[in-house]
C-alpha cells in the first residue's frame, strides 16, 4: 500500500510537460461519480446498491494513442435488497468502503478512450444489517485486500471534460471465512472527469 501511495505521489508531482496541453506527458485529473454494484452470492439481485466514487487520475503518455492511468478513488459499493429478492437471504443490506488504486491502459482515437486494467482495494470499513434491521456488522468476516478487473470507456464532452462509464468484478472473494458462500462484487460507475 505505501508503495502505491509513494508512485501516485510521484506521479502527481511531476510537472505536466509539452508542446500543445493535449499532448502532455503526464495529465491529471478530478473525478467524481456514483457506483451501482451487487455482490454475487448474497441472494440479493441487480444493482440496486448507489455509492460515490471520487478521486483523482495521472496518466502518463506512453504513445501516441497509448496512455498508462493510475487513480486513487473512495469508492462506495455493496448490495441491497428489493421486495422481490430472496426471502433466504441473511443480508438486508451492506455498505463496503474503499479506497481504490486502479491501474489502468488506454487507447486513444477521436472522442474516445478505452481502458482495461486491475484494481487495487482497501476495505477500510463496512456495514451490514439482516432483514429486520439488525447490525449484523460483527457477525461478517470480510478480506481488508481485494483486486477486480475493469474495463471502462470515457467519451470528450469538451476539451477538459469528459463522461467515464466502467464494468469492474472481484477476482478475489470478498468472504474470508472459506466456509462462508462467495461474495464476488460487480459494479457499473458513471463519472464525470475533469482534467486540470
Amino acid at each position: 500500500m505505501r508503495i502505491a501511495w509513494f508512485v501516485f505521489a510521484l506521479l502527481a508531482s511531476q510537472p505536466l510537460v509539452a508542446q500543445t496541453p493535449g499532448n502532455r506527458t503526464f495529465q491529471a485529473s478530478a473525478i467524481a461519480g456514483f457506483n451501482l454494484s451487487q455482490i454475487d452470492g448474497d441472494k440479493l439481485s441487480g444493482f440496486h446498491q448507489p455509492g460515490i466514487n471520487i478521486g483523482a487520475k495521472v496518466d502518463f503518455s506512453l504513445a501516441e494513442r497509448w496512455r498508462l492511468g493510475l487513480e486513487m478513488l473512495y469508492s462506495q459499493q455493496g448490495a441491497r435488497r428489493v421486495f422481490n429478492d430472496d426471502p433466504s437471504a441473511a443480508l438486508d443490506k451492506l455498505r463496503l468502503n474503499f479506497v481504490e488504486l486502479p491501474l489502468m491502459i488506454h487507447f486513444r482515437d477521436w472522442k474516445l478512450q478505452a481502458g482495461a486494467g486491475i484494481i487495487y482495494h482497501r476495505l477500510i470499513s463496512f456495514t451490514a444489517t439482516d432483514v429486520i434491521g439488525e447490525d449484523i456488522t460483527e457477525l461478517q468476516n470480510f478480506r481488508p485486500d481485494l483486486f477486480s478487473m475493469v474495463f471502462g470507456c470515457t467519451f470528450d464532452l469538451k476539451k477538459r471534460m469528459g463522461l467515464n462509464v466502467q464494468w469492474s468484478k472481484y477476482l478475489t472473494d470478498l468472504q474470508a471465512d472459506p466456509n462462508a458462500a462467495s461474495y464476488i462484487g460487480r459494479t457499473i460507475t458513471l463519472r464525470w472527469l475533469y482534467r486540470l
